[in-house]
């Protein structure tokens, strides 16, 4: 019985691990390169949120897909996986 708990303990353990690494693996992110803050709107499932990012920060966000408008209007489509840089106010997708 005991080897039965073993090997369900190391299951849990590569489970936890694998969901610890994949989390957020498809989400986008989004670096401020500039100085000045900036609100930006991101539609997602057909829902707008606006998201506010200061200067030198990075937000993640955009899990499945999504739309990303800047306060220039400077609009990308995301897949969720990318990276997204503001520089001089635009968005320089990676």
């Amino acid at each position: 019985m005991r080897r039965h708990h073993n090997k369900t303990s190391r299951l849990s353990a590569a489970v936890a691990t694998f969901l610890a690494i994949t989390e957020g693996a498809g989400a986008a992110q989004l670096t401020n390169k500039d100085t000045e803050s900036y609100t930006v709107i991101v539609t997602e499932g057909g829902v707008k949120n606006e998201l506010a990012i200061a200067g030198g920060e990075t937000l993640t966000f955009c899990n499945s897909g999504c739309f990303l408008t800047l306060p220039s209007g400077t609009k990308a489509a995301l897949a969720g996986a990318e990276g997204v840089e503001i520089i001089n106010g635009e968005a320089v997708v990676k």
